[in-house]
């Protein structure tokens, strides 16, 4: 008799410590952010030197020819700082020429000739992640900034030895390192992958990278939104069809938003960034969940998960529906998140789910007619994203997410400067007139939600996830098993999850069977992901990394199945 194979399912030991807690996506990274705070610096300090820090180790998600958010907690002082990629002022709607096809691409959106805006010079936006990361160096950081950029500096100069999950984003990306040298140049050299065994491992070294970094540690962001290192960047991406100018690089400045956009979940305050990313969404996901009294139904019950499933599938309709960047179109912010359209909005769901799930009119609540309707970006099906986290022994906590959008952005590394560059302008739209089409110096609709928990004694919890258009039901769910079920951030990022960013709802495979049956009862069409797929890592339901902070000190979990890694102090 044949019987199916047993899947051993492995987890990692949450991590920790009295008071200060690190967590990002590889341990040398961690260990950088450590080194600030044992040096005198603070969450700041620590976050951003890890920042800097994995980019280097992890060029395949994230890096400074990026961009993301910073939601923080310093003292009193409290907000976001947004430093997203941005559409180059040559950027034009019809930029791209289609191909007739109704959906390509990881965002699923419709096809454009040769991929031009998925990979490639013309996929390149803004970069945004020097900025932002230095202003809140500049307002909030205690060391200097050259020492601050000191680890990435020399884990780029004196090179490190690439991690399995490191390795595994290069070898899953051997057709874009076929076809751009500069990249297979940097991150082949010699022509091998950079692997060996044991005895005779093989180190990467990024000596080009680590001169871009030296010079931003000496001279802040200048030193690479203007001058020589900007003039590099833009004239080789020029020289081959890109538009990206020095005049984008110049020009680009970060948000800063006191407070962002807080929100009330269940007894806790809920930071997350405003505007055209997804915090508005886990916000109105969370508004809408917070009148069920999820605690008493039971962690990954029916009643919870149709609870929580109909929340998000609301908060997603809307998202479609009417967010873009406010520069650019007429947006209901307000109505969007205000009391009354939550209350109206729950009260639409049922014991059942009846059909696919329609956009509200938050317009009412706005109190207003819309300036502007323009049809709706409604992408079709969703790997370059990293997160990290950082509190420290005064309180203080940091949510970073920051991206360079698709495994190696747009593959594209500017000849001289070891800057591998984003494809930002695959978050954008191709087709002309609609909310999120693309406009010279428009911001795109993403997918980032860092967050920050605060109960009465300050940060709680700092969580964040990469993954998409996964990420929105993954920090929101983190949020809910830590608040309504008392997990620890380890037990919370182990246990099974769902997902509703597509038309389906992708669940764990672990549910209980008479679970998933309740909720296809219900109306809910459910597709179950093979373990085998759960058990391997395969980035299904994003991948989160969580610190929570109690009276017994810091705890921190992290993705078990990648290269992440928390240490405290």
């Amino acid at each position: 008799m044949n019987s199916q194979p047993t899947i051993t399912r492995v987890v990692k030991e949450e991590a920790r410590a009295p008071s200060a807690m690190v967590a990002t996506k590889d341990r040398e990274a961690t260990r950088a952010g450590l080194r600030m705070l044992a040096q005198g610096g603070n969450a700041i300090d620590a976050a951003v030197a890890s920042c800097f820090a994995i980019g280097v180790i992890e060029p395949a998600s994230s890096g400074i020819g990026g961009g993301g958010y910073l939601v923080y907690q310093v003292g009193d002082q409290g907000g976001v700082i947004g430093f997203p990629m941005k559409g180059p002022l040559s950027a034009k709607p019809d930029m791209y020429e289609l191909t007739g096809e109704a959906a390509t691409g990881s965002f699923g959106w419709p096809g454009v000739v040769n991929d031009d805006n998925i990979e490639g010079f013309r996929s390149i936006a803004t970069p945004g992640a020097v900025a932002g990361l230095c202003e809140a160096h500049r307002r909030f950081g205690k060391l200097p900034l050259s020492e601050v950029l000191a680890p990435a500096v020399s884990l780029a100069r004196d090179g490190f030895v690439p991690n399995l999950f490191g390795l595994n984003q290069i070898s899953s990306t051997a057709g874009m390192l076929m076809r751009y040298d500069e990249l297979r140049r940097v991150l082949m050299p010699g022509g091998n992958m950079p692997m060996g065994d044991v005895v005779d491992r093989v180190v990467l070294k990024q000596p080009e990278l680590a001169n871009v970094l030296e010079a931003i540690g000496k001279g802040g962001p200048d030193a690479f939104y203007k001058g020589d290192i900007a003039k590099a960047i833009t004239s080789d991406i020029q020289a081959n069809g890109g538009i990206l100018s020095e005049e984008d690089m110049a020009n680009y400045e970060p948000k800063v938003w006191d407070k962002g956009l807080e929100f009330k979940y269940h007894g806790h305050t809920v930071r997350v960034p405003p505007f055209a990313c997804a915090g508005i969404t886990s916000t109105m996901t969370l508004k809408l969940l917070d009148g069920f009294d999820v605690s008493s139904m039971g962690h990954n019950s029916a009643d919870m998960l149709h609870a929580y499933i109909s929340c998000a599938r609301l908060a997603y309709a809307d998202r479609f529906q009417y967010l873009a960047d406010p520069a650019f179109a007429d947006v209901p912010w307000n109505g969007l998140v205000s009391d009354e359209y939550t209350e109206l909005r729950r009260a639409s769901i049922s014991d059942r789910m009846n059909g696919s799930v329609e956009a509200g009119n938050p317009w009412v609540q706005e109190g207003r007619e819309p300036t502007s309707v323009l049809p709706a970006s409604r992408p079709a099906e969703d790997k370059g994203t990293t997160h990290l986290v950082v509190t420290d022994s005064e309180g203080n906590g940091v949510s970073i997410t920051n991206t360079i959008m698709s495994g190696f952005g747009s593959g594209i590394i500017p000849k001289g400067t070891g800057v591998v560059m984003n494809n930002g302008m695959m978050w954008f739209d191709p087709v002309p007139g609609r909310i999120n089409s693309i406009a010279p110096g428009r911001l795109p609709l993403n997918n980032m939600t860092p967050a920050l928990v605060m109960d009465r004694n300050g940060v709680k919890m700092a969580v964040g996830a990469s993954g998409g258009r996964r990420i929105t039901n993954c920090v929101t769910q983190q949020i809910v098993k830590v608040i309504d079920f008392d997990m620890g951030p380890q037990e919370s990022i182990d246990s099974p999850r769902v997902d509703c960013s597509t038309p389906h709802t992708s669940v764990d495979p672990r549910l209980d069977p008479a679970v998933v049956a309740a909720l296809e009862a219900r109306g809910h069409e459910i597709h179950s992901i093979p373990e085998s797929f759960i058990a391997s890592g395969f980035p299904t339901f994003a991948s989160p990394v969580a610190i929570v902070r109690g009276s017994d000190g810091v705890r921190a979990g992290v993705d078990t199945f990648q290269a992440a890694y928390a240490e405290g102090l």
